[in-house]
């Protein structure tokens, strides 16, 4: 149980069983019951935790995107150029994402239809890509790599590098009008932004 409490660890053990029912079921034919049967938690204690299917579905959403952050977030540093840290913002959520895709493909099925939904959910975690890649761009300021931002415009365009790679795979995986590969579309458009960035 290490570190957690056993509040956390009993949320713990019902999220892990929810990704193998929502893996089999996707998310609109699963029902608390499946995951309650996973779990090995009587559905008292499910309720007790989790108010309905959409609370569930939330907290094991936060789960698949916190792992995700974390695959990326420790890797972007100062010491690394301002391509390498976006290759690596790029890579690690493209290679987390499609990972995802691959193993829950009864569920993406249902995201196809309610793009919305899970949009929704993720606008918490795109503050946090909002933050790292900031500071990627003050990294890359302060080494010279590129010209100074005005601080009106500094905030917006990190939030454009992460909603245009957010957008593009959505365009990919959720809308699919978007065939090939899908991180060397991203990195072009990164490196068009870097450019036009760069100290003359």
């Amino acid at each position: 149980m290490s570190n957690m409490t056993k509040d956390e660890f009993v949320k713990n053990q019902i999220i892990e069983a929810s990704k193998e029912v929502f893996k089999q079921y996707g998310y609109k034919n699963a029902k608390m019951e499946h995951i309650a049967k996973a779990s090995g938690k009587g559905r008292s204690t499910l309720y007790y935790y989790y108010k309905n299917k959409d609370d569930v579905f939330r907290a094991f959403v936060n789960d698949f995107y916190q792992a995700m952050f974390d695959s990326f977030s420790s890797k972007l540093t100062r010491k690394n150029t301002v391509e390498e840290n976006f290759s690596i913002y790029t890579e690690e959520r493209i290679n987390h994402l499609k990972a995802g895709m691959e193993a829950y493909n009864n569920l993406l099925s249902d995201l196809k239809q309610d793009v919305d939904f899970i949009s929704h959910l993720l606008i918490n975690f795109r503050e946090k890509e909002i933050k790292l890649i900031e500071n990627c761009l003050k990294w890359a300021i302060e080494k010279k790599e590129i010209t100074p931002i005005a601080e009106e415009n500094f905030s917006f365009l990190a939030l454009a590098i992460v909603t245009t790679t957010s957008s593009i795979e959505k365009e990919i995986y959720l809308y699919e009008t978007i065939k090939g590969d899908v991180s060397t579309r991203i990195k072009w458009i990164n490196q068009l932004i870097i450019k036009s960035l760069k100290s003359n």
